[in-house]
């Protein structure tokens, strides 16, 4: 197992776990404003909340994915009069996303379809332990927020590694934009449909 690999993996997760519960709370935190309104939960449907992984994990993905792509490069090494400590934080981060890079030609389509494959899993989750248990509970919502966080990662680390589905890689980040514009779309038009109803 590679180990840089997994590290990048595990640190989406908590970034997103982390970034997405201070995104429930935003929209509320800003007045209401509209902007704000498109990239978190205006209420407590079950689709508004597919934005808490939704965007945070394709916020980590775009940073990353920048750094993957236009660098690092080595000679953003430090100069020689840098203390010991500089250049050893700086070369660490250096070798970490070049490894990245030369290792993984997949990983941001990887990323793509984790989002995609992740976001969708919170209703699929959602759904199927309310629907077993007769209602549903904070406990329950946050486990199924995390278990989605962290089978979205999982389905990137996969992806990342086998390359699985490149040819269709238009499609794939194709996809991704509409979902994105349908976040955008249906916060201010939501269909009547339960999925896009408030839970409150």
């Amino acid at each position: 197992m590679d180990k840089k690999l997994l590290c990048y993996i595990i640190s989406g997760v908590i970034f997103t776990f982390l970034a997405g519960t201070l995104l429930h709370f935003t929209y509320k935190w800003s007045g209401n404003n509209f902007w704000v309104g498109l990239f978190s939960p205006v209420n407590e449907s079950t689709w508004e909340h597919m934005k808490l992984l939704f965007f945070p994990m394709l916020f980590y993905s775009i940073a990353s994915g920048i750094l993957l792509r236009l660098g690092p490069d080595k000679s953003l090494s430090p100069k020689a009069e840098g203390n010991c400590a500089t250049r050893s934080i700086s070369e660490t981060w250096i070798s970490f996303f070049l490894h990245l890079k030369n290792s993984y030609p997949c990983i941001c389509l990887g990323n793509a379809l984790g989002i995609l494959l992740g976001t969708i899993s919170i209703p699929v989750l959602f759904y199927t332990y309310s629907g077993i248990l007769g209602t549903h509970c904070l406990f329950m919502d946050i486990a199924v927020f995390f278990l989605s966080i962290v089978f979205g990662f999982a389905c990137a680390y996969w992806f990342a590694k086998t390359c699985t589905g490149r040819k269709f890689a238009g499609f794939f980040y194709s996809a991704l934009a509409l979902f994105m514009l349908c976040f955008f779309v249906f916060t201010i038009f939501p269909p009547d449909l339960g999925i896009f109803t408030s839970a409150s």
